[in-house]
């Protein structure tokens, strides 16, 4: 059975978070060239499980992971536009769980740009380098999968 595509309007909502979204991912890129422009020729670009570097490269191959991520969050914003190609372990079915995951979607893309800034701070900012800020913002990521993923199953 094929799901039904979902139209969905601008709202408030949305728009504030795509104002944040557009705000916050010009300020880290802004934080990110500075950066860049002050940084060593040879920086961390790995790390061990510890959280020790275990690789060194350029500064600039530093800019397309930064890249990507800030790529991926512009995705996340417009996929919330799209919620039927929103993929959940359960079928969605009410529109309630259709709200709940566009919201995710939007928080989500939101994090992005803080997972650009936490990645550029750890390796162009931190005199003892740690791959800690990369970690928290991930781990805040699965988390809010994880709590959205349950309420959206609860809102059946």
């Amino acid at each position: 059975m094929k799901e039904q595509k979902i139209k969905v309007y601008r709202t408030t909502e949305g728009t504030i978070f795509e104002i944040a979204f557009v705000v916050l991912t010009i300020e880290v890129w802004g934080i990110v060239v500075w950066l860049l422009r002050r940084a060593p020729e040879v920086i961390p670009t790995h790390f061990r499980l510890d959280g020790t570097p275990d690789s060194y490269g350029s500064p600039l191959g530093l800019v397309f992971p930064c890249l990507i991520v800030t790529v991926v969050g512009g995705c996340m914003m417009l996929g919330a536009y799209f919620p039927h190609t929103i993929h959940m372990p359960f079928k969605m079915t009410s529109m309630r769980q259709y709200e709940l995951a566009i919201r995710m979607m939007r928080i989500m893309g939101l994090l992005m740009p803080v997972l650009t800034l936490a990645i550029a701070l750890t390796c162009l900012a931190m005199s003892k380098p740690s791959a800690w800020p990369v970690l928290s913002v991930v781990g805040l990521l699965i988390l809010i999968t994880i709590v959205f993923t349950v309420l959206i199953y609860r809102a059946k």
